[in-house]
């Protein structure tokens, strides 16, 4: 499915475009792939690139619709499966 303008806006929120391009892959992406999608939907100006993306990033840390399933790579909480979700909260909690 391609993203449409209907569906990622730049007046969306940073974690709301997120969610969305997670959403339309339908899988989990690295990082960097996910912030570079969201900075072109929604460019923060007046930053610096590792401003930006540490910006995007603490965003998704806090926003609970996304995990991080490690090696970089982030989900949408909605597209684990409630055994994999157990898994990656108690290694966080490890």
């Amino acid at each position: 499915m391609a993203m449409e303008e209907s569906i990622i806006s730049p007046k969306m929120s940073v974690g709301d475009i997120a969610y969305q391009i997670l959403k339309v892959k339908g899988e989990p992406l690295y990082f960097r792939d996910l912030i570079g999608q969201v900075l072109s939907v929604k460019p923060i100006n007046g930053r610096d690139l590792g401003h930006q993306m540490a910006l995007v990033h603490t965003e998704l840390n806090l926003d609970n619709r996304f995990i991080h399933i490690g090696s970089g790579m982030w989900s949408l909480r909605e597209m684990i499966s409630p055994r994999q979700l157990k898994q990656y909260d108690e290694e966080w909690e490890a």
